[in-house]
């Protein structure tokens, strides 16, 4: 019976943790730990040397020096945008399975790319959206039809900074989009969950910041979505300098209304009366631990990966979309003004 027991526990993943100096990927290294075992670190920043002394594990500058020395399962990686896409290939070309930071993909081609590489390769690459393990926002997914049909949405997601946007963020060539491509990733991808068909998107960029508006990083983003099949329609507001640090999610339908927030969901009555109402004032750590140990156990899960690269690839495919009609629009203005 015990060799039985022994032969069904499954062995710990080995993970190796791309980007782990940097503030996300320091936020995620002890949990990582809880449900993995850590063999090595790759990371270039000057700290990162004492802080994988510190955690017990071995460190390198480059990634391809880990891909020849590191038996490792699979990658948590957390480094700027413009780095994703090639640490993720080296990554599935050597067959390792990959988790990692928003976004899937900066471009709707790289993300094809990706599903293609990993599906050649039979690994899974699994993006970090805490949204998705957040209760508040579980129970809405699961309540949404109790609205009756949607026919409209607001989700305005600000934070509150007091100075212009710092670090990598700010560099048009390492964060490749403003607050649509970094904040607004997570929302653009409940939205997906909720509403599958890819919507119609007209969109407004502001810049509070001069040299945000010289390096093309939008501050503020609007957006206007129409869903065509259903007449759905809503509007999604992001920005990095609002009065107030703010997320808050509205969606009406024909029998009723549902409002979602971190902390909160409610079901209202057509009316305005509340139905139902769902708290949850865990720490946010409870979702991220909750998301890496599920994905780390779904590693080898095809039906889930292959649900998971579409639900990514439909994210990718909205922002890049807005992205290229902003340059079109901005290219056929040049033109007139010429």
């Amino acid at each position: 019976m015990l060799g039985e027991t022994l032969k069904n526990v499954r062995p710990r993943p080995r993970v190796l943790v791309v980007g782990f100096a940097g503030h996300q990927g320091k936020e995620y290294l002890p949990v990582v730990g809880e449900s993995a075992e850590v063999v090595g670190g790759v990371d270039p920043a000057p700290a990162a040397s004492s802080l994988a002394e510190e955690w017990g594990f071995p460190h390198y500058e480059i990634l391809g020096e880990a891909l020849e020395k590191v038996d490792f399962d699979a990658a948590v990686v957390t480094v700027p945008h413009s780095e994703h896409f090639p640490v993720c290939t080296k990554l599935l070309a050597h067959g390792r399975h990959v988790i990692k930071e928003k976004p899937f993909a900066v471009t709707e081609r790289e993300a094809r790319q990706l599903i293609h590489l990993a599906q050649r390769a039979d690994r899974s690459v699994f993006t970090l959206l805490q949204r998705n393990f957040n209760p508040v926002f579980q129970f809405a997914q699961e309540n949404l039809a109790r609205i009756g049909e949607p026919y409209w949405f607001s989700y305005d997601y600000h934070f509150n900074l007091a100075h212009p946007t710092t670090g990598w963020r700010a560099s048009r060539e390492q964060a490749m989009g403003g607050v649509l491509l970094d904040m607004g990733y997570h929302l653009i991808d409940v939205l997906s969950g909720m509403f599958p068909e890819s919507p119609r998107v007209r969109s407004a960029f502001v810049h509070q910041y001069r040299e945000m508006r010289d390096r093309r990083l939008e501050d503020l983003v609007s957006l206007m979505c129409s869903y065509p099949s259903t007449g759905l329609a809503g509007s999604l507001r992001i920005s990095r300098h609002n009065y107030e640090k703010i997320e808050h999610l509205c969606v009406l339908g024909t029998e009723g209304a549902l409002n979602v927030a971190p902390g909160a969901a409610i079901l209202h009555s057509i009316g305005g009366l509340p139905l139902e109402r769902y708290t949850w004032d865990g720490p946010k750590t409870d979702a991220v631990r909750s998301m890496i140990a599920h994905h780390l156990r779904h590693l080898d899960d095809r039906s889930y990966r292959q649900d998971h690269l579409q639900r990514q690839l439909a994210a990718v495919r909205t922002i890049d979309g807005i992205y290229r009609d902003r340059l079109r629009e901005q290219n056929e203005l040049a033109d007139r003004c010429a």
